[in-house]
């Protein structure tokens, strides 16, 4: 797994022999070329949500290696969305 964009690391995801990557932001070309030569599958996710969840972490590893105050944004920055009837914000 990967948070972000991770296409840049597709050999060392093959060299690992694992079954499945889970990154965001895969191009094209490099992707299915992957793929075509044998890699395992690949599961694109949004590059917000592969972010998010370690965010509270980072900020607390700074906090203690700088003493510095740090806030992670609540804002959700990810393009792509899923909406429903039930979504707040669908009318």
């Amino acid at each position: 797994m990967c948070g972000g964009a991770g296409d840049s690391l597709l050999d060392d995801v093959r060299a690992a022999d694992v079954d499945v990557y889970l990154t965001a932001d895969l191009r094209h070309h490099p992707a299915s070329e992957f793929v075509e030569a044998g890699g395992p599958a690949l599961l694109d996710a949004a590059h917000w949500a592969t972010e998010h969840p370690w965010l509270a972490d980072a900020a607390a590893a700074l906090t203690d290696a700088l003493d510095v105050t740090t806030r992670v944004s609540t804002a959700v920055t990810d393009a792509w969305r899923l909406h429903g009837a039930n979504n707040e914000g669908v009318k």
